[in-house]
């Protein structure tokens, strides 16, 4: 029975999978104040978790003649120089980074459920509307946060794990230092981008496990894991997912080189303001990926 339901919620991926990529872009700005509220969370946390940060390095940097050479990029050997001459600050600015970042993904997990409710279609039980977003998230905040756990065990710790294994036997299982960056870069370029788009895969697994669960509150937790999983698993479906992967991958790697050329030029003019305007726009764009892929994957697993 269960097979059997999740073959019907996944047969329209057989009627045309790659048709939902046009109608997730239309649904993510369709609703621009959900756009909105994470790219202000994903900037709230940033602040917050770089103002410790922020705080050392402006202690560390005032009393340094290197500083102005340091922020227009002319001095990055400064930078090795501080952490040495400072490693207390240092970790400590590590932590708070590292807690900033588990931070924001407990947060991300913890509203998903509202998060694909809304991105979902009306017409589908479990859409809600806008105003209905934060009690949503929060009915569903604790079945999204054992998914991203228990699916955290069995697919990205295994992941993480291969990953490393074959970065390991890329470079020889010799120390990266030995190499020369040219020769490191080109043994771990087909490893990373292999890892990379296993990882974005695995992710859709993931919002389709979340899906399962919202579309069925009885399921168990283990239960709508195997069933987001099986879905992924079906030609058609695996054919758009992939093909989903590969454009968060890309965007996402096109958005981070596009942002740290435009800052670079902007920070090594003393732009302070321009370069933080630009970070937070393609931030913003990032937003809008990572919702547009959310959406895709809502499309691939509604009937129609």
């Amino acid at each position: 029975m269960q097979q059997l339901e999740t073959n019907q919620a996944y047969a329209s991926a057989d009627q045309g999978g790659f048709a939902a990529l046009p109608r997730g872009i239309a649904r993510v700005f369709d609703r621009p104040r959900l756009i909105l509220g994470l790219w202000l969370l994903s900037l709230g946390t940033a602040l917050a978790a770089t103002l410790p940060v922020r705080a050392m390095l402006r202690e560390v940097l005032s009393m340094r003649p290197l500083a102005e050479r340091m922020a227009r990029g002319e001095y990055d050997l400064g930078l090795i120089e501080i952490i040495n001459d400072n490693p207390s600050a240092m970790a400590a600015a590590t932590s708070a980074i590292m807690t900033g970042v588990l931070i924001f993904f407990v947060l991300q997990s913890l509203i998903a459920g509202g998060v694909l409710s809304r991105l979902s279609s009306p017409s589908s039980s479990r859409y809600v509307p806008a105003g209905q977003f934060l009690q949503r998230a929060a009915e569903a905040s604790g079945a999204m946060l054992k998914l991203e756990l228990m699916f955290g065990l069995l697919v990205r710790t295994p992941l993480l794990l291969v990953g490393g294994a074959a970065a390991g036997f890329a470079i020889g299982w010799t120390k990266a230092a030995e190499l020369s960056w040219q020769s490191l870069t080109t043994r771990l370029a087909p490893v990373v981008i292999v890892f990379v788009l296993l990882w974005s895969l695995a992710s859709i697994g993931l919002t389709m496990a979340r899906l399962q669960k919202l579309d069925d509150a009885e399921r168990s937790i283990w239960q709508s894991l195997l069933g987001g999983l099986r879905g992924l698993g079906q030609r058609q479906v695996l054919a758009s997912a992939l093909l989903l992967a590969v454009i968060a991958v890309v965007g996402h790697g096109a958005l981070l080189v596009l942002g740290q050329s435009l800052t670079l030029r902007l920070d090594a003019k003393l732009m302070i303001l321009a370069a933080f305007a630009v970070r937070q726009g393609v931030s913003l764009l990032r937003t809008v990926l990572s919702l547009f892929v959310l959406a895709t994957t809502c499309e691939l697993t509604e009937d129609r």
